[in-house]
């Protein structure tokens, strides 16, 4: 994710750890996470346990939602997305929900892992056009999007690439959690990275500061 983070290598021990259940608690975490270069609020994610409050999404936005906000985006020129990402980063942050809404309870294998990494960003889980337009995922439907989480739907490094990009975490990271090589030969949107950092810093905005970032994209 960062420069100077490991090598991916190095990450798979780490990271076996915090994914073997009750090897990994919060503390854990929260210590282990900036040494390889992940943000906390997913390395809880991938050790399976609850968000601690300060690090939770929004929740209850819809009928907005961070996808919603990257559908537009990717349709923006870079100088527009850059506006577009200054605006997001000037709002005021408001407590999230709390407790947050339910998600799903299906077992974190590792499509349901990479769904629950969407959650993390309020983007809707079955959201195949952000995967598609950003990452270079496969065009599917809602439903067979839906049917990673009970591994219904095959898994396949095309996804694997798609989540890493939209996400922002190194392919190689997720490689290591979800066993599944990513793809290498993906036509990416040309700005990835900033649609990714987008995602990410606008996780806590509000219903009312989604619809206005919405708008604005619109005028963009």
């Amino acid at each position: 994710m960062a420069d100077g983070r490991p090598a991916a290598g190095a990450l798979r021990p780490q990271l076996e750890t915090v994914m073997a259940g009750g090897a990994a608690g919060a503390a854990m975490v929260r210590a282990l996470a900036p040494m390889i270069g992940w943000r906390p609020a997913d390395l809880f994610v991938v050790a399976g346990l609850d968000l601690p409050q300060d690090l939770v999404p929004a929740t209850g936005t819809r009928p907005w939602h961070v996808g919603s906000v990257l559908e537009r985006a990717v349709k923006l020129a870079p100088q527009s997305l850059r506006r577009l990402h200054e605006a997001v980063e000037s709002l005021p942050e408001h407590p999230p929900a709390w407790p947050p809404v339910p998600r799903s309870s299906y077992p974190l294998g590792a499509g349901e892992l990479l769904l629950r990494l969407l959650w993390n960003r309020n983007i809707a889980p079955y959201s195949p056009k952000v995967l598609y337009f950003i990452g270079g995922g496969p065009m599917v439907a809602h439903s067979t999007m839906a049917m990673l989480g009970p591994g219904r739907t095959r898994l396949t490094p095309q996804y694997v690439t798609a989540f890493a990009t939209v996400l922002g975490i190194a392919g190689d990271d997720l490689t290591a959690v979800t066993g599944i090589a990513a793809a290498t030969d993906l036509r990416l949107h040309r700005n990835h990275t900033e649609l990714a950092r987008l995602a990410w810093d606008a996780r806590r905005l509000t219903n009312e500061q989604l619809s206005e970032v919405l708008d604005l994209a619109g005028r963009l």
